[in-house]
């Protein structure tokens, strides 16, 4: 009894590589969707402009992501 030792470095260490893990999936989903995003807004802009109209896009980036605002003027 008087070897065991608490689970404390080797459980802190797990908590760091969970954190680790669920940063970079966080981080890849951003930029995923990010690039899903880009990809809608060129579709709706050839649509727009197929349709005769002109595509208005305003975009906002933010320190990972990227808002967008769309608006076909006919």
């Amino acid at each position: 009894m008087a070897n065991e030792r608490p689970a404390g470095n080797k459980a802190g260490k797990l908590w760091i590589i969970i954190g680790l893990f669920i940063a970079v999936f966080g981080i890849g989903m951003t930029v995923m969707t990010n690039m899903m995003n880009e990809k809608k807004i060129d579709a709706m802009t050839v649509q727009c402009e197929d349709d005769g109209g002109q595509a208005i896009i305003s975009k906002e980036k933010n320190f990972l992501s990227t808002s967008y605002s769309f608006e076909c003027k006919q």
